[in-house]
């Protein structure tokens, strides 16, 4: 008896709960023998943006009829109402259900759809440039896969337009570090290797006279004017309306009259004693705000 009671109970507060929710799922519909049934009422579900009850057809087709005709477009369908719904959580749910489709049906016409909202999934969850930039790389990992696999596909030109926009990001992340190091901590060696990662990297950085100026800056001061001359005179060069022409053409002329100064060489270590070591510290791109730049530059809307 006791245990009737429970079942009554129990099946009381289903009734109850899909009373009161307009996203339940019919029971009856959920456990039909028919794939199209069930496809059918999950689309409707998306239709009426009750995203869990769609994502309960979804789920039922994939588990039940994975021989289906609807299998491959239920588990794109799982994965755009995560999307829809939306959040962080929802983006990394989004991401496993396409990767699974990607995984059983690598040929299928709409791979490429899956690969690029793999690539949006990770663009929603990015930071700016002055925090952690993993995020960053994951989408542009996934878009320049989705350029490399599917090179005859819609979505390659808003993919070029996100890969672009995320390679300024980064290099903008790289160069808040290096300035930070140059100008808060007065650290140039950590600077300079932010500033010629840039160069070597990301050419097409938009800021990259500023990038030649730091660096030639962070350079002279390290005793290796030789090296930052010629940098200023690419700045002139190549960028010869920049903000910052005028500075370079000034430290030119002030560096070139100075006496050439020899590198600081490298202390030597006490005979018997360890080496002091005296890493650069471990900047990352979730390195603090520097102070303002000579022109500073708004981050690319998210």
């Amino acid at each position: 008896m006791r245990r009737l009671a429970g079942a009554a109970l129990v099946a009381g507060g289903l009734l109850a709960w899909s009373a009161c929710s307009h996203s339940a799922p019919d029971i009856a519909t959920l456990t039909s023998n028919s794939d199209q049934v069930i496809w059918e009422a999950g689309q409707k579900a998306m239709d009426k943006h009750e995203w869990e009850s769609a994502r309960q057809h979804f789920k039922r087709i994939i588990d039940a009829f994975p021989q289906s005709q609807y299998a491959p477009s239920a588990r794109l369908a799982l994965g755009d109402a995560y999307i829809k719904e939306g959040g962080t959580a929802d983006d990394i749910l989004a991401i496993a259900a396409y990767r699974d489709f990607l995984t059983l049906y690598p040929s299928h016409p709409k791979s490429d759809y899956a690969q690029f909202q793999i690539g949006e999934s990770y663009y929603r969850q990015k930071s700016g440039p002055d925090r952690d930039q993993t995020q960053t790389i994951h989408a542009l990992e996934e878009y320049q896969r989705l350029l490399d696999l599917y090179p005859e596909s819609s979505y390659l030109e808003k993919t070029r337009d996100r890969i672009k926009e995320l390679r300024q990001q980064l290099a903008r992340a790289e160069y808040m570090a290096g300035y930070f190091y140059q100008r808060a901590r007065q650290y140039c060696r950590a600077a300079v290797g932010r500033y010629q990662g840039i160069l070597k990297e990301y050419p097409d950085f938009d800021d990259l006279d500023q990038v030649l100026l730091h660096l030639a800056e962070c350079l002279h001061a390290e005793g290796r004017t030789a090296e930052g001359l010629p940098l200023l005179g690419r700045l002139l060069e190549d960028f010869p309306q920049s903000d910052q022409a005028d500075n370079a053409r000034s430290l030119i002329e002030a560096w070139s009259h100075e006496p050439a100064v020899p590198a600081p060489a490298a202390a030597m270590p006490t005979p018997g004693a360890s080496p002091a070591a005296s890493p650069a510290p471990a900047a990352t791109a979730a390195s603090p705000v520097p102070p303002p730049a000579p022109r500073p530059a708004p981050s690319p809307a998210s």
